[in-house]
């Protein structure tokens, strides 16, 4: 389940049983927008840079679906800026599975592995996805983007986008040519089961807080498929004590 951390966009985060099309690139360079044109065309139809830029905080409220196991279970997630993240699933039977960033320290904690420290590949992803304005693929995270093609994800028609990002981690996303929304967003997740291609569809899009925010965010990865439905969003109130590290993880820090 580790595959649900960090997946929300402010939202986390995070294999692929959907594949780009053969031939996705094919089409001529002359004949694409730049990936400038269609990041800036996405921020516009998200609500703009500044309607993000107005927050500080943002906590989201819904459901964690394993449709494969017929489970459902309650999601919380936290994000503050400039990059501090919590991510809460209660899972009936089971017990909490947490995560979190807290600008310095990526960990997890959950019944089956206990308390860990995430480190290296795994924490350079969880540091870049709990950036509170990742997913706007601003410059301040990104080296280069490059249009690369057209594709088909989920059953969209998309332009796909190749992202280099400053931590040297690369991915690619699909953005609508008529809404301008990201579609999904394609990369190798890295958990302390080793790495593998994941695939993030966005979708059931709607405003909160002068902010346009996918609903439904599914994450394809190992065989497996993971849905999360956003049911409430609020900004701008969350005590620092949200984000401190648990007492379990505390003493598995140097």
């Amino acid at each position: 389940m580790r595959t649900v951390e960090r997946r929300i966009f402010r939202v986390p985060a995070a294999a692929a049983c959907l594949f780009l099309l053969p031939g996705a690139g094919a089409a001529h360079a002359q004949d694409l927008p730049a990936a400038s044109e269609i990041v800036a065309r996405y921020q516009k139809a998200v609500g703009g840079v500044d309607a993000l830029a107005r927050h500080s905080v943002v906590h989201t409220t819904g459901k964690f679906l394993l449709p494969a196991a017929g489970l459902t279970a309650d999601f919380e997630a936290w994000s503050a800026r400039p990059n501090r993240t919590v991510m809460r699933v209660l899972v009936p039977g089971f017990g909490d599975i947490r995560s979190g960033f807290d600008g310095t320290v990526a960990w997890s904690l959950n019944p089956m592995e206990g308390p860990r420290i995430m480190e290296d590949a795994e924490r350079l992803q969880a540091a870049d996805e709990a950036d509170f304005d990742s997913q706007l693929r601003l410059e301040g995270s990104i080296d280069s983007m490059t249009t690369v093609g057209r594709t088909t994800l989920a059953g969209v028609e998309c332009l796909k986008v190749r992202v280099q990002w400053k931590s040297g981690r690369e991915s690619f996303d699909c953005y609508s040519p008529e809404t301008g929304l990201m579609v999904g967003s394609i990369a190798m997740h890295v958990s302390n089961m080793g790495s593998a291609e994941a695939i993030t569809l966005y979708d059931a899009y709607r405003e909160f807080g002068g902010v346009v925010m996918p609903t439904r965010v599914t994450v394809q990865v190992m065989g497996t498929e993971q849905v999360i439905t956003i049911t409430d969003v609020s900004f701008d109130a969350a005590p620092d004590s949200v984000f401190e590290l648990p007492a379990e993880i505390k003493p598995l820090v140097r």
